[in-house]
């Protein structure tokens, strides 16, 4: 007769040393609880990091009791999808432990989801658009929060563009007609997703500055600044990146009516607004992982469908945006080689902000002078088109003008 196989003793967790292992976290194995408190750390330490930012200044001391404190007022750019969902969930569960403590909540936070719709519908047709239903579930799950969604068509007013630097928009037609017209006389693909992504920020901005939100929350991933710093290095922006990729304050301008592109002395005086990436040290698996599993219902179930784009198939190679390109090289090495994706993250992380008073009038980020023109040098000046004038970066200047 044969021996029966004994049976295998199921794996423990190399943190906790209890558990059984059911997941996989940078090569360890580790229980549910372990991985979730991993992600949960990794997102309030920065919390906490920005909270001593933004302390309010304190007034005289009495000299008992803890020193005041004022409440924060957040905005998180919300784009639906699993990076910035899941710190939605993180943020909630860091209210619930300060409310379950007998404090007070330690932050106001306004969702906004900036709708991109109008480029490819009539939303005028339309009471309510797919983002608003989605928003719906948000509203419910996390009550306590703010959810807005703003059309991507506001950008149209913004003053801290200098429209001047664009092609010219018929203002008697609809605004989704402008915004339309606008991304059709951008010369590619990439110039589109760049001109979408730089405007979505300015919307996000704008709309912290309204509802007198001291920071702007951003839900990038280490894998999403990875893939950041490769995409706008290889659109000549790479002297900008420590103020897309770094934590910390960031200038506002506005540009004065009717101004063509005025340095930062003629304009108004700059407000600064502080950007801050709560998940910078966390993978994008780890943040789908968590969605996935960890929760209860998973958070998936908020997600549309389409917010992943790293799987899509490939239609035609030729359209696909350098920020494509990007997302599926980037999911490939973080499956194989996360240090790699980490390194790049933390490499630039590194980088200074060097003093620099002209900025670019579309993407409002200092320029490279010297740097520009060497670009310029290599691959040839953009084509100048008819009534634009301003100063631009050498990416949006490629981005706008072919």
């Amino acid at each position: 007769m044969a021996s029966e196989t004994p049976p295998v003793a199921p794996r423990r967790c190399t943190k906790c040393r209890v558990q059984e292992a059911t997941l996989d976290s940078r090569s360890q194995a580790v229980c549910g609880d372990c991985f979730a408190k991993h992600v949960s750390t990794k997102c309030i330490k920065q919390i906490a990091t920005l909270g001593k930012e933004t302390r309010s200044p304190l007034g005289p001391s009495t000299g008992t009791g803890p020193p005041p404190t004022a409440r924060r007022g957040y905005l998180l750019g919300l784009s639906l999808g699993v990076s910035s969902t899941v710190l939605v969930d993180l943020l909630n569960d860091n209210v619930d432990f300060q409310l379950s403590r007998g404090r007070a909540a330690p932050f106001d936070l306004v969702a906004v989801h900036v709708d991109a719709s109008p480029l490819t519908t009539n939303t005028q047709q339309t009471t309510t658009t797919a983002a608003e239903e989605t928003l719906e579930s948000y509203r419910a799950r996390y009550p306590r929060f703010t959810f807005l969604c703003i059309p991507l068509t506001s950008a149209l007013t913004l003053p801290t563009i200098d429209w001047s630097t664009l092609p010219a928009l018929d203002k008697t037609q609809p605004a989704d007609v402008q915004l339309q017209s606008l991304f059709a006389a951008l010369p590619s693909t990439t110039a589109r997703a760049d001109m979408q992504r730089i405007l979505t920020r300015h919307v996000l901005i704008a709309a912290a500055r309204a509802h007198d939100c001291s920071t702007l929350l951003l839900g990038h991933s280490t894998t999403a600044l990875a893939e950041l710093t490769l995409a706008e290095a290889a659109k000549g922006r790479g002297f900008a990146l420590p103020w897309q990729i770094n934590d910390g304050a960031y200038a506002v301008v506005d540009y004065p009516p009717s101004s063509p592109s005025p340095s930062p002395s003629t304009s108004t005086t700059p407000t600064t607004i502080l950007i801050h990436h709560p998940l910078r040290d966390l993978l994008r698996k780890e943040l789908a992982t968590y969605a996935s599993h960890l929760t209860t219902p998973p958070l998936t179930d908020l997600i549309p469908p389409t917010a992943d784009l790293s799987n899509a198939p490939v239609v035609s190679h030729k359209d696909l945006t350098i920020e494509e390109v990007m997302l599926r090289y980037f999911a490939d090495v973080e499956e194989n080689y996360p240090s790699v994706v980490a390194n790049v993250a933390r490499t630039t992380g590194k980088l200074v902000r060097i003093g620099a008073e002209a900025r670019c009038g579309v993407c409002s980020m200092p320029l490279d002078e010297q740097g520009d023109e060497r670009w310029r040098g290599e691959l040839g000046d953009p084509v100048l088109r008819e009534g634009v004038a301003g100063r631009l970066c050498y990416g949006c200047e490629r981005s706008t003008r072919g």
